[in-house]
């Protein structure tokens, strides 16, 4: 017997799907703004010793600049595929947190804040109401 009942989509699982959005229109923006850069002079940093300016090429903001517009735009169609319920987007959120994890902690002591964020979205999706949302779409 099926069941005629459309499945509630938990707050939670509502709540990683608007973060994903907010991380897209990020790396959209910064995307364009790398994109954008050259136009002019070429932006320099500072070194780690914190004497010598380098100039970032021209090749390397456009190149960063494009990937990172492609990132957001992925991640556009990862958000929509978690507001429909689509196991593969479980999937695949599950597969960047455990990449994320592991890259977190070859930043350490900077990669505790995506360690810690990437192991709560993990939870989040892993959880049996989550479990019961992505399996709607099948």
């Amino acid at each position: 017997m099926t069941s005629t009942t459309a499945a509630k989509r938990p707050a939670m699982v509502t709540f990683i799907a608007a973060l994903i959005w907010v991380i897209a229109i990020f790396n959209v923006g910064f995307g364009v703004l790398m994109v954008l850069s050259p136009i002019g002079e070429n932006p320099t940093v500072l070194n780690a010793a914190g004497g010598l300016t380098i100039e970032i090429s021209t090749m390397y903001l456009l190149l960063n600049g494009l990937l990172s517009i492609v990132l957001g735009l992925i991640y556009v169609t990862i958000s929509k595929m978690i507001l429909i319920g689509s196991r593969s987007a479980q999937v695949v959120i599950q597969a960047l947190a455990v990449i994320n994890i592991i890259f977190g902690f070859m930043r350490l002591p900077y990669g505790w804040v995506p360690i810690a964020l990437n192991v709560i979205a993990l939870l989040i999706v892993s959880t049996s109401k989550a479990n019961a949302w992505f399996r709607t779409a099948e």
